[in-house]
């Protein structure tokens, strides 16, 4: 335990003790009901769709998040800059480079009735940095580094903006894969368009179970000039969130933080669930594949505390390419993850058959799916808007 309180006193891992029922939000909807599964889910045979269903926690907090990303207003201020269609045409962008059809439409089709920004160079330089950035963060996490970070500040976003900006990202990853895995239960093949860029592996080198201590890149909130609602928030977050410095940037906005953390205590803590060995598994195999030492680390950790085995770790975080280790594996969720993680256009059916037949059951399949789906939100947090360090 105290290994896990320390974890979490070191970056965010997410151990909360708060009720789940604090995460129902209390506002209705701003937008269509199902901006989330864009009805995909309908194409699923009845018993398997039943493992969706029971899942409405999860889907409603995820709901509550876009509605927070996606609102139909946005109030502009000196702190939010970033404009509805600043969001949505980013959300497009990371759309387009997972390949995901129905969600490249979905926000293709909000994005339309908005007008352009302005034509002058100033617009056309900032657009080119949200563009960019959004692209990179989608698909190339460990290429990102303070120096671009400071770009978007130069452009003109605020910590809060850039904090924001980076949760959306995270995000649309997050609903992309949630997408591709509703599509392969319901047998549908992978729509691949031509001359789709084949993802690249990181390089990232240095992957064990030491624990590590993150440092932030940008202001943190002042807790002692924090509001209340700050305050509850991060409080429902974890037990030590105020001693977190990434908690504490992510509090930078709120409304995002508070909605991460009702998605992230859906998928890896349902109520009267023990940590699972799965979901750690798959969390620690999804960050080695995205390059996040301090993700991996964690979860290794959590992963062996669930009596997984030394030697699956060993292998996981040995110094060669990700598709060696996928390859090396013995076992198929390794390589399904790496599927979802970096290819999640190409995420069908046949992704999930090698774990039917590995002895998997349909439930611990959705475990370690949502996981994985969930890692590649966090692991891009963790490695954009801070850095690691050995503690």
């Amino acid at each position: 335990m105290e290994q896990q309180r320390r974890a979490a006193i070191d970056g965010w891992y997410h151990e909360t003790q708060s009720s789940q029922q604090r995460h129902t939000p209390l506002d209705p909807c701003q937008t269509e009901p199902d901006s989330i599964l864009l009805g995909l889910e309908q194409k699923i045979e009845p018993s398997l769709r039943r493992l969706l269903t029971q899942r409405n926690g999860l889907l409603f907090a995820a709901q509550t998040c876009y509605n927070k990303l996606f609102p139909k207003s946005v109030s502009l201020s000196r702190f939010q800059t970033l404009s509805l269609y600043d969001r949505l045409s980013s959300a497009l962008t990371v759309a387009q480079v997972t390949g995901i059809q129905p969600l490249c439409s979905h926000y293709a089709a909000r994005l339309a009735p908005l007008n352009c920004p302005d034509a002058s160079r100033e617009s056309n330089i900032r657009q080119t940095h949200l563009a960019q950035y959004a692209r990179l963060l989608a698909t190339q996490p460990t290429l990102i580094n303070s120096a671009m970070l400071k770009q978007l500040a130069d452009v003109g976003l605020s910590p809060q903006d850039i904090v924001l900006f980076s949760q959306l990202i995270g995000f649309v990853s997050f609903q992309a894969r949630l997408l591709a895995v509703v599509n392969a239960l319901a047998g549908r093949p992978a729509t691949v368009l031509p001359g789709f860029p084949r993802p690249e592996d990181n390089d990232q080198r240095g992957f064990s179970l030491q624990l590590r201590s993150w440092h932030a890149f940008l202001p943190e909130v002042d807790l002692h000039k924090a509001s209340k609602e700050q305050l509850d928030v991060l409080d429902f977050c974890a037990p030590d969130a105020r001693e977190s410095s990434f908690y504490r940037l992510l509090l930078q906005d709120s409304a995002t933080l508070d909605a991460l953390s009702a998605v992230t205590t859906h998928i890896m803590q349902q109520h009267g669930d023990e940590k699972s060995a799965l979901k750690e598994w798959a969390a620690a195999a999804t960050s080695r594949i995205n390059g996040c030492l301090f993700c991996a680390g964690i979860h290794g950790r959590y992963y062996l505390d669930c009596g997984g085995e030394t030697a699956h770790i060993d292998s996981l975080f040995q110094d060669n390419e990700v598709k060696n280790v996928a390859q090396s594996s013995i076992d198929p969720l390794v390589k399904s993850v790496k599927t979802l993680t970096q290819a999640p256009e190409k995420f069908d059916a046949s992704a999930i058959q090698p774990l039917v037949n590995a002895g998997y059951s349909y439930p611990q399949i959705l475990d370690v799916l949502l996981s994985s789906a969930l890692f590649n939100w966090l692991n891009r947090l963790i490695q954009t808007l801070g850095e690691s360090r050995p503690a």
